[in-house]
């Protein structure tokens, strides 16, 4: 009897004993799955971008374990294409983008992505190092690589998107986000007949040498994507700088003797080349002037049309002189090119001197097909400088003005022809003798600077 109850209990012990052994099994194993621990599987750091904090933050991913890196990098950086998985994260990269190829070069990552890739998806110069860092943090930060070189359709560009540069390989960014600067670039109509002003912006240089270093980049990689149907580059590729240095109030540039053997200028492409250079390089403040040197020597053509003997000022008038007992003056009108509207400087040279009054008739008298935004019908009742403040007393109708964008464009009209030509600070704009806020809220409270027209 005694033997059965030993055996009994015995065999219960045991029962329980498997039945624990097949209850820590199961656990065991959801456990793997749980917190991926199969050895089959691997966690990783995918990077995004918190708008509120402007900072990158990553989200943890689990994807198969690769023994062949090239495999594991262009899994990770999918991982990146395909978004934040929290909605308080941004996207970073336009869902299109393709991988084209990726290869490895000691420690250095070689990724090439479609053209997919340049569409912007998040604003200004944090967002456009949010995408581009997102990237070469995710890689570097779960691989043993150091850096990763971007290119584009297998071929190196100067930026990214716009304004970082990714002409060469990019470490792990471990700082906050980049800041930027507004700035002002000049390009031209694809017929080369209207130089157009937009909007761009730059990491925020260290001096005036780098400032102008960027802004010839810009130029060179041509018009920004959204822009690329409208305008024209006007920097050929063979246009290699040697050297570039700043001499007081100008900017020197010092191009490689390839440019000399350039076949593509002709008097508009030539033109178009020199002062898109030259109205963006002074844009730089101090800056008033740009000299073109060849191989380090000053030569009497780039291009065959226009002397390079003297440094080119802004406007006057050195590729276009005022007939004789004229006076030039810059006016910036509106060009229409397919369904965009831009700015476009002109000179107009008249007889007379009575500056602010001439000027502003300039303004609502353009010639086709050329606009202006300024109701026809206005005029200017009275103007006065002092301090090198401008202020103008205008007779308009404001219930003329039937849009947002034209107010705007109506202001930057004005604004940026009296700063031109007649080297003021600022300017009041006053409406029939009042300040008065426009239909679609601009402020004539306010004085305006140049820098106050693109905040």
């Amino acid at each position: 009897m005694r033997k059965r109850e030993i055996k009994k209990r015995v065999y219960k012990e045991r029962r329980l004993a498997f039945l624990f052994i097949l209850i820590f099994i199961v656990i065991f194993l959801f456990s793997l799955r749980f917190f991926s621990i199969n050895p089959q599987n691997e966690n990783i750091k995918v990077y995004f971008y918190d708008k509120k904090s402007n900072e990158l933050v990553f989200e943890k991913r689990v994807i198969p374990k690769y023994r062949n890196l090239t495999e594991k990098i262009k899994r990770i950086t999918e991982e990146v294409i395909k978004g934040p998985k929290s909605e308080t994260l941004e996207r970073v990269v336009d869902p299109i983008t393709k991988i084209l190829s990726i290869d490895i070069d000691k420690d250095r990552a070689i990724i090439s992505f479609s053209k997919g890739i340049k569409r912007r998806v998040l604003d200004g110069i944090s967002g456009e190092a949010a995408s581009l860092y997102s990237i070469v943090n995710t890689i570097i930060v779960n691989t043993s690589l150091r850096s990763v070189d971007i290119l584009i359709e297998n071929k190196r560009e100067n930026f990214y998107w716009d304004s970082i540069s990714i002409s060469s390989p990019l470490k792990f960014l471990s700082s906050k986000l980049p800041s930027g600067r507004k700035i002002l670039l000049y390009f031209y109509d694809k017929n080369l007949e209207y130089p157009i002003l937009i909007q761009s912006e730059i990491q925020e240089p260290k001096d005036t040498l780098e400032w102008a270093k960027l802004i010839f980049d810009k130029l060179k990689s041509g018009p920004p994507v959204i822009y690329e149907n409208y305008l024209s580059k006007t920097i050929p590729d063979v246009a290699t700088l040697k050297e570039i240095k700043i001499e007081g109030d100008k900017v020197i540039l010092n191009f490689s003797p390839d440019i000399l053997s350039y076949k593509g200028f002709g008097s508009s492409s030539e033109i178009a080349f020199m002062y898109s250079i030259t109205l963006s390089m002074t844009e730089i403040p101090g800056i008033k002037k740009v000299q073109f040197l060849v191989d380090g020597k000053v030569v009497e053509t780039i291009g065959g049309n226009f002397e390079t003997l003297k440094p080119i000022t802004r406007w006057y008038y050195d590729l276009n002189p005022p007939p004789e007992n004229m006076y030039g003056y810059p006016v910036y009108y509106i060009l229409k090119i397919s369904d965009k509207f831009f700015l476009s400087p002109q000179v107009v040279f008249t007889n007379k001197k009575d500056e602010a009054k001439l000027i502003f008739e300039k303004l609502i008298s353009p010639s086709s097909p050329l606009l202006t935004y300024i109701p026809k019908d206005s005029k200017l009742n009275s103007y006065m400088i002092k301090n090198e403040i401008l202020s103008l007393d205008i007779n308009l109708d404001p219930s003329k003005i039937d849009s947002k964008e034209k107010e705007e464009l109506m202001i930057k009209q004005i604004v940026l022809t009296y700063f031109d030509s007649m080297n003021i600070k600022e300017i009041n704009i006053s409406i029939n003798g009042k300040k008065i806020k426009l239909p679609f809220g601009t402020d004539l409270s306010k004085s305006f600077t140049k820098d106050s027209l693109w905040k």
